[in-house]
């Protein structure tokens, strides 16, 4: 990128006009448009100036590593406003652009581990317990559960971004430079629902459904059949059930890091409940407000810490200096580095 595309790409990321970007510095909106388009190079202090207004460091106009992504496919409650799309998508590229930086620098990009696309192959809704768990015993998960899943997706090449972002907004999936996945998920939400997005988004990546096979009911099943595999419902919960528990679904909840309505879902998907105790479940759960917000202390949010290893790594080695190393690290809270500082 050019440093015009820079400050435009900036003046996106923080939900800028022209002419807004351009009365917080006293300028006028032809002067920005001029800037944006090359015709006219900010000097050092205009510079400066741009950066302060657009709260980025002034090293973000001289990056040179450039890269491009794909049509993003979100996973969202509603239609994101142009404003909001620009700016997740700013805030995206600008932390990609940062990742493969410092991997650069320290020359430790993760090799993509994807399955097989043929062994993914969908007919049926059932056939997708196999995949996943398929996809664990590539991955030597077994049955336990997950710890940290954005660890292990980025472990397997998958890289995965956390940005503030609406409401409306879960996750996305993208390609950079043609042929690498990475997802991007709400950085606001509890690590339930984060999980959740990020399972959800891998059955999108992984799958080869028929026509005829609806692909968000694949993925939600793909996702469920990954966080929680049969074999390990059935230990958790038996094999038939009138009813469950709601105080047994916290304590699952807790263990597993998925939520009790997705916990429901799941019995209902294996049958270990009928359809109807199902709703009766998802009734009481609404009668309750607990489809909003679920009883108990939340699940805290994930934070994958790939990054924050490679940018400690390329600080300790003097690769880089600490300037640097803030920069490259942007907005993302420390990780490892707090309690030793």
């Amino acid at each position: 990128m050019s440093i015009g595309e820079r400050i435009k790409s900036a003046r996106i990321n923080a939900g800028l006009s022209q002419e807004a970007l351009g009365n917080k510095l006293g300028i006028t909106k032809m002067a920005i448009s001029k800037y944006e388009t090359g015709s006219v190079i900010p000097n050092s202090g205009a510079l400066i100036a741009l950066a302060k207004a657009l709260e980025v460091r002034i090293e973000f106009f001289f990056r040179t590593m450039d890269v491009r992504l794909s049509k993003p496919e979100y996973r969202c409650r509603k239609a994101l406003s142009s404003k909001d799309e620009s700016k997740i998508l700013g805030k995206t590229a600008d932390w990609l652009e940062r990742y493969l930086t410092i991997e650069e620098i320290t020359g430790s990009e993760k090799p993509l581990m994807l399955p097989d696309r043929g062994s993914c192959r969908v007919t049926t809704l059932e056939q997708i317990e196999e995949i996943a768990v398929h996809v664990r015993q590539q991955w030597n998960l077994g049955l336990n559960p997950i710890e940290n899943l954005m660890d292990v997706l980025e472990q397997h090449g998958i890289k995965v971004g956390v940005i503030a972002a609406p409401v409306e907004f879960d996750a996305l999936t993208m390609w950079y430079n043609d042929d690498h996945p990475l997802i991007i998920v709400n950085k606001t939400f509890s690590g339930d629902r984060q999980r959740l997005s990020l399972a959800h988004e891998m059955g999108h990546l992984l799958l080869d459904p028929d026509e005829g096979i609806d692909i968000e009911a694949a993925a939600f099943r793909f996702a469920g059949a990954f966080l929680v595999p049969r074999a390990t419902a059935v230990m958790e919960l038996g094999q038939k059930r009138r009813m469950l528990d709601f105080r047994e679904l916290y304590v699952l909840k807790r263990k597993y890091g998925m939520s009790m309505g997705a916990w429901i879902y799941r019995a209902k998907d294996l049958t270990i409940i009928s359809d109807s105790a199902a709703n009766r479940h998802w009734v009481e759960m609404r009668s309750r407000g607990w489809h909003k917000k679920e009883p108990g202390t939340p699940i805290g949010p994930e934070v994958p810490t790939h990054l924050e290893l490679l940018l400690l790594r390329a600080l300790t080695e003097h690769k880089i200096s600490p300037s640097r190393f803030d920069e490259l690290r942007g907005d993302e809270s420390p990780v490892l580095a707090a309690p030793c500082q």
